[in-house]
Parts: structure tokens; C-alpha cells; sequence
């Protein structure tokens, strides 16, 4: 697997995702969490007036973050990246 050059993007005013390849991690938002792709994270969203973004693993454990309507296309191509970095990665 190539690394993956990191990317950040904002999900609102208080809070960053920041993913390198391996690690998905949250910045800003009552605790910091990170995710390795072992973990197999991906993103879910739902909009309307509560948006929210859910960070789920195949584990089931479930991170949920408000996020800001103007932000959404950076972090579709976040959720993008993630997909394709858990299509390179071999279970283990």
C-alpha cells in the first residue's frame, strides 16, 4: 500500500477529521478519538437540520459529529478516501 498523503478537513467550526492512510482521527470534539483502518471505520451522514456524520467500524462502535452544510463536499471526499483506503488494506 502506497501511503496516502494526509488530508484535513473541518466538520464544523470546533471540530477536524484528519486521515493519513492508516488513521482516522477527530480533533475538537469532547474527546479526541482515532480509528485504524484495521477497525474498518467509514462515514454515514444525515442531513436536514440536524446534520450529522457517524464514524462507524465494522465493531460497531459509533462516533456521531454535527457538521456544517458548506463543509459537506470535503468531507464526501474524506469518506471517498477512507473507502479506498479500506479497499487496499487486507483484513487482518
Amino acid at each position: 500500500m502506497t501511503p496516502a498523503p494526509l488530508y484535513e478537513v473541518p466538520a464544523n467550526d470546533h471540530v477536524l477529521l484528519s486521515f493519513d492512510g492508516r488513521v482516522l482521527e477527530v480533533f475538537g470534539y469532547v474527546d479526541d478519538a482515532r480509528y485504524h483502518v484495521w477497525e474498518g471505520p467509514h462515514l454515514e451522514f444525515r442531513p436536514g437540520r440536524s446534520r450529522r456524520l457517524a464514524i462507524v467500524t465494522r465493531h460497531g462502535r459509533r462516533h456521531s459529529i454535527p457538521y456544517d452544510a458548506h463543509l459537506l463536499p470535503g468531507l464526501q471526499d474524506l469518506a471517498e478516501r477512507l473507502a479506498r483506503s479500506l479497499s487496499e488494506t487486507p483484513e487482518h
